[in-house]
């Protein structure tokens, strides 16, 4: 059975017993007061009686004890006082011996009539009135209860399937939003309706609904973002074996290379067995003191072997003291997504730099530039990816989205500088280590340490 039949059964049930209870007691109610009325009605009659006999004196009262007379809907006795005692029950006999009157209902041969006494001197006038007849007076009130009930429980029966659809129809709906969501749809927001426990229902499924899209849409970015950075080492790791094995690197450094892009290959697998694990839904960051001079000759090193396949010629210049608190492997991460993009976009027979300074990173590019209304958005994910793929050539689309994720991570900023047909200046900004000097702008860079493939 529906929650909604339930409903309709249970406020219908309720209702009907309600009006029920209502109609026999305004029933009871209106023939007690009906058979008071006649009852009263009758004593104003045997007042009238009993003073019509006393402005007659002339007329003799005795001829007139034992008088009986009838009508289809009245009784008149003029009897003695012991005589009216005998009719009436033991009650009214008391009451008409003490106080003169009395009133009441009376079983006459097994018919119940309705009565009133009045005793004056040595006679009592005792009118009788057929209980029936007092039944017949409240047939059309009984009549009207009987049709106001039956109104009632139609209006009840109304009422119960509008309320029943009210509360039900609200569940019904989450239900079915549940059923969505479990079929991995997204369902339409719900509009709160109906009781407030009922609209609450449904506000606290919409904030599921909506905190689940919001996991589901980290855990999927997140995955984007470690796939997009697992394919950095390996090709790092791909580009010095075939080095090797062509014999234009020594064994020892491109052992140290393989050996270092394995490491952050490793850590980059962890990041994917947290997710799994749902500990987190970003990457972890440590943080300690970075010289950022070693993070650029890293990146240096990592693409030195791409970036002469590609024709561009790759530099990193290193100033003096260039440190910065930050985590070291994702401080590399950031800068290598950068100077991909770099040496993707730029032609061949141009130069991708490398800077370091004291909390500072910059990649500079010989390349076609991005459009000054396009700056804003440039680390947006694949926002450059969709304006540009039709242009030159693109990676994921995600690379400057991760370096933003990172470098914020990290307590630290991204910004993009570039001019059309001249190139593009990419820097990450990181926090210094604790007592260092903040370097000011006017000073000349002096490299201490330049490396050009």
């Amino acid at each position: 059975m529906s929650l909604r039949s339930r409903l309709f059964a249970g406020i219908s049930a309720t209702v009907l017993v309600s009006l029920v209870v209502t109609v026999v007691a305004g029933a009871l109610l209106t023939r007690r007061s009906l058979e008071h009325a006649s009852i009263k009605a009758l004593e104003r009659q045997v007042e009238l009686v009993l003073a019509q006999r006393q402005a007659n004196p002339g007329r003799g009262t005795e001829q007139d004890l034992g008088q009986f007379l009838a009508t289809d809907e009245q009784r008149l006795a003029i009897v003695t006082p012991a005589q009216a005692e005998l009719l009436l029950p033991e009650d009214g006999a008391t009451r008409l011996r003490t106080s003169g009157e009395a009133s009441g209902s009376v079983d006459v041969r097994g018919k119940r009539f309705l009565y009133a006494a009045k005793q004056n001197a040595d006679e009592a006038i005792v009118l009788l009135r057929p209980a029936s007849r007092a039944a017949a007076d409240w047939t059309p009130f009984a009549v009207g209860l009987g049709v106001a009930g039956l109104v009632g429980a139609a209006l009840a029966a109304i009422v119960a399937l509008l309320l029943s659809r009210a509360v039900a129809r609200p569940i019904a709906r989450v239900s079915d939003a549940s059923r969505a969501l479990a079929a991995g749809e997204q369902p339409e927001p719900l509009r709160p309706s109906g009781p407030r426990e009922v609209a609450a229902l449904a506000t606290s499924f919409d904030h599921l609904s909506a905190e689940l899209a919001r996991t589901q849409q980290a855990e999927q970015a997140f995955l984007l973002s470690v796939s997009h950075e697992l394919k950095t080492p390996l090709t790092a790791i791909r580009g010095h074996a075939e080095a090797l094995q062509d014999g234009v690197l020594e064994p020892a450094g491109a052992g140290t290379v393989i050996e270092r892009e394995a490491r952050r290959l490793e850590r980059l697998v962890g990041d994917l067995l947290d997710l799994a694990r749902l500990r987190r839904r970003s990457f972890s960051i440590r943080s300690e003191q970075v010289d950022l001079g070693e993070v650029a000759v890293s990146a240096f090193e990592r693409h030195e072997t791409v970036a002469r396949s590609f024709g561009v010629g790759l530099h990193a210049m290193v100033e003096p003291d260039a440190l910065a608190t930050a985590d070291p492997d994702r401080v590399l991460q950031a800068l290598s997504n950068l100077v991909e993009n770099a040496l993707r976009s730029t032609p061949v027979g141009g130069a991708v730099r490398i800077i370091a300074a004291s909390g500072r990173l910059e990649v500079v590019d010989d390349g076609p530039g991005i459009a000054e209304d396009d700056l804003p958005r440039a680390f947006d994910r694949f926002y450059l990816y969709d304006k540009l793929r039709a242009e030159r050539r693109v990676g994921t689309g995600l690379g400057l989205a991760i370096v933003r994720e990172l470098v914020e991570a990290m307590g630290g900023s991204v910004a993009a500088q570039s001019e059309p047909a001249v190139g593009s200046r990419f820097t990450i900004v990181l926090p210094l280590p604790a007592g260092m000097p903040v370097p000011t702008s006017e000073r000349r860079p002096a490299f201490v340490r330049v490396v050009r493939s």
